[in-house]
């Protein structure tokens, strides 16, 4: 298979074929109180964050959970059913700005408000947050007594802007009618999508963010309607980002018949309309505000009846480098069943297998996210576990440091063997003063300073 360099060079590895490949998984954490989520900062695959449904953000560091916790709010997020901590997203300059977002509720179920927050970590210890840096992006208080349908994932995309994808806020049916994820006056039952470099609301301390202003709804009849991308959800409690597509991946959890999977290209598909309440999966329900069938409400690629499972934990397209027959596919779960499956569209129809017996022991699945280096990772609620999938058998991993040689990424590492050793060094002298593969720095020239970065990674 291909393997990347720092110096940019493609070298071929041997690789375990693709054909060979199953699936298992190997413990992370565990002990952990009602974990809900998984992800990693962009770039760095060193670190491995942790939700817990109480409010408090864990860190993984090269594989060993932390005994301090990165940012500990318990005392801010009240631990229930149906809310809490769910979701974390790090801005795209979080290396140089330190900037994170966090969405989580307050109150009671009768009167639950939905906060998205920024904080920032420690200026002088990456692996704690600044407490005292919160900072309110948007408050959403529920518009009824139930409080449930509050979404949980936040996104950024590839143009920089935070989506923010949220349920209708009801219990079964779409409260009022099937009117919240339809209208336009409400947020809920919608996709979001905000500028945090910005501020378009300078007197209201509880909404620090701009619109942009390509949004499908700015300059209607109303304001209300400004941060709205896409409409018709009725819970999309777990999505993600395929980083190479940049599609949106949304698992949105059915009522009573249905759980689907939807796909959102948020370059071309700008004020889409999911269809929830007009339609549950593909089958249309009696909601008079709709127009069913109809082209214009977008269908799923994929749904499942409720003898096959009663939630859907959306989750991720795999993009990492140590299981190649897991390219490109879709690894979704289910939360109330404890069941899991991948899903490949490469040949238009989707192609889903059941992966539940493979990922076993799979205990209440609230979240399979993927760290910087697109590698997998399922987080059990019920059981307090994250697990990592691998492919079985493992791949070739000479140095015993959880990454596999072919996903190795060393800068003395010249040519590709997985050990920075007297070979590399012999390539670097054969290569002196020229540019290309053997000038690991960069600078044009390789030198002294290359043959210093094989003696820091020597071995």
């Amino acid at each position: 298979m291909l393997r990347l360099f720092a110096t940019g060079v493609l070298v071929m590895t041997a690789a375990i074929p693709a054909s060979a490949q199953t699936l298992t998984t190997s413990i992370v954490a565990t002990g952990l109180t009602k974990p809900m989520e998984v992800a990693s900062p962009p770039g760095d695959a060193a670190r491995l964050f942790v939700l817990e449904q109480r409010g408090i953000v864990k860190l993984i560091k090269n594989g060993v959970l932390q005994a301090t916790a990165f940012l500990n709010i318990d005392s801010t997020v009240p631990e229930q059913t149906y809310s809490g901590l769910f979701g974390i997203a790090f801005h795209p300059d979080y290396a140089s700005n330190g900037k994170f977002y966090l969405h989580h509720t307050t109150g009671t179920t009768s009167a639950i408000i939905v906060w998205i927050v920024e904080y920032t970590r420690n200026a002088t210890n990456q692996d704690i947050a600044d407490t005292a840096s919160r900072r309110v992006i948007m408050r959403i208080a529920s518009p009824s007594t139930q409080g449930y349908h509050l979404g949980g994932t936040l996104i950024f995309g590839g143009d920089g802007y935070l989506y923010i994808p949220l349920g209708d806020g009801g219990y079964t049916g779409d409260p009022q009618g099937g009117t919240r994820s339809q209208s336009m006056t409400s947020l809920w039952g919608k996709i979001l999508r905000v500028d945090v470099n910005g501020d378009d609301f300078p007197a209201d301390a509880s909404a620090n963010y701009a619109i942009p202003p390509t949004n499908p709804y700015v300059g209607g009849m109303s304001t209300v309607d400004d941060p709205i991308y896409a409409k018709g959800l009725r819970n999309p409690f777990r999505c993600s980002r395929d980083p190479l597509t940049g599609t949106l991946w949304i698992g949105d959890v059915g009522g009573t018949v249905r759980e689907e999977v939807d796909v959102f290209d948020p370059t071309t598909e700008a004020g889409a309309n999911f269809a929830w309440n007009c339609v549950e999966g593909t089958l249309c329900t009696s909601n008079a505000n709709c127009s069913c069938p109809s082209a214009s409400l977008k269908a799923p690629v994929y749904e499942y009846t409720h003898s096959v499972g009663l939630s859907i934990t959306g989750g991720t397209v795999y993009r990492g480098c140590a299981i190649p027959a897991l390219e490109g596919q879709y690894l979704f779960a289910d939360y109330q069943n404890s069941k899991a499956w991948r899903m490949n569209l490469s040949t238009g129809s989707p192609v889903v297998t059941d992966i539940t017996a493979q990922l076993a022991p799979v205990s209440g699945p609230v979240c399979i996210g993927a760290d910087a280096s697109g590698e997998l990772f399922i987080v059990n609620h019920t059981a307090g576990t994250v697990r990592r999938i691998t492919s079985n058998p493992a791949p070739p991993d000479s140095d015993a440091d959880g990454i596999p040689d072919s996903c190795e990424v060393r800068p003395g590492d010249v040519n590709g063997d997985g050990v920075v050793s007297a070979a590399d060094l012999s390539l670097i002298l054969a290569g002196w003063g020229a540019s290309g593969p053997t000038d690991l720095n960069g600078d044009g020239t390789t030198d002294s300073l290359d043959i210093g970065i094989v003696l820091a990674d020597w071995g």
